[in-house]
């Protein structure tokens, strides 16, 4: 680079030369002091400096160029991995994979994306939802995400979707998307197993319940209610995911309705009860 810079300078100081001559030149020639071809060496001179020093700064940006080559800069900050060559070793350049050689990896740490696939029944019920109205899709806007590692419940990390994949994997049937979550205290680490949870479907009303009131028939959940004459009646319900220890009956119940909690092994639909309170503790 030092020699591309002299080269350089050497230009331009040998092109204000040539323009001095040219001027004087000029000068001459209008009271024919000079002649013709005295004039046209000089200003043909000039022109022939100016584009040596284009060369000479090409050749300078060149070398600069190269010059950049020679330190590498990670295009994200994070953490780095062990130097898997040192000064001295040879090298090769180019595509990764295409025999250029690998010096080290760096991961990032903040933020974190964690992928996950949903398989087609998941795909077409979002997909459903979206035109339906009733639920936001991720292609369209960033909605809530919720992740927990292998030794954690409540899914304690929030973060948000901001990639979901444009096809369908022919050979394992889901689709890839992806969660963003801060690491501003670096306590997650890349490579790590996690889960990860969206919302699945648009905001309703729904009932809860504790999860102990629901009956199973086959397929079908239920529940007991007792009616305004103390009747206990058979009420088959649907129902949802659980929240804070309750679960959620989206159909089959109205506010206000009593549901039999305990002692339902005692109980059949038609006779009389006399319901008390639960205790909550």
């Amino acid at each position: 680079f030092d020699r591309a810079d002299a080269e350089h300078q050497r230009a331009e100081s040998q092109a204000d030369l040539a323009k001095s001559d040219a001027e004087r030149a000029k000068n001459l020639i209008a009271t024919k002091a000079i002649s013709k071809e005295d004039f046209d060496t000089k200003t043909k001179t000039y022109t022939s400096a100016l584009a040596a020093v284009k060369s000479a700064r090409a050749a300078m940006d060149s070398a600069r160029l190269n010059l950049e080559f020679t330190e590498i800069h990670a295009p994200i900050g994070g953490r780095i991995s062990r130097a898997l060559v040192t000064e001295g070793n040879l090298v090769s350049g180019g595509v990764s994979g295409a025999g250029a050689t690998l010096l080290t990896t760096i991961v990032s740490l903040d933020p974190l994306y964690l992928y996950g696939d949903a398989d087609e029944r998941a795909i077409l019920k979002y997909r459903r939802l979206s035109k339906e109205g009733t639920r936001v899709s991720a292609r369209d806007k960033e909605i809530p995400a919720e992740m927990e590692l292998a030794d954690e419940t409540g899914f304690p990390h929030k973060g948000y979707m901001d990639f979901v994949d444009n096809r369908v994997d022919p050979n394992t049937g889901t689709l890839r998307a992806r969660g963003v979550f801060t690491n501003a205290d670096h306590s997650l680490s890349p490579g790590l197993f996690a889960r990860i949870r969206i919302p699945g479907s648009g905001k309703y009303p729904a009932l809860l319940l504790p999860d102990r009131a629901l009956g199973s028939d086959q397929a079908q959940k239920f529940v007991y209610v007792v009616n305004a004459e103390k009747k206990v009646e058979f009420r088959p319900v649907k129902i949802g995911p659980m929240i804070d220890g309750l679960r959620v009956v989206k159909e089959g119940l109205k506010p206000g309705e009593q549901v039999i909690v305990e002692g339902l092994l005692r109980v059949r639909p038609g006779v009389v009860v006399e319901a008390k309170p639960l205790e909550t503790k």
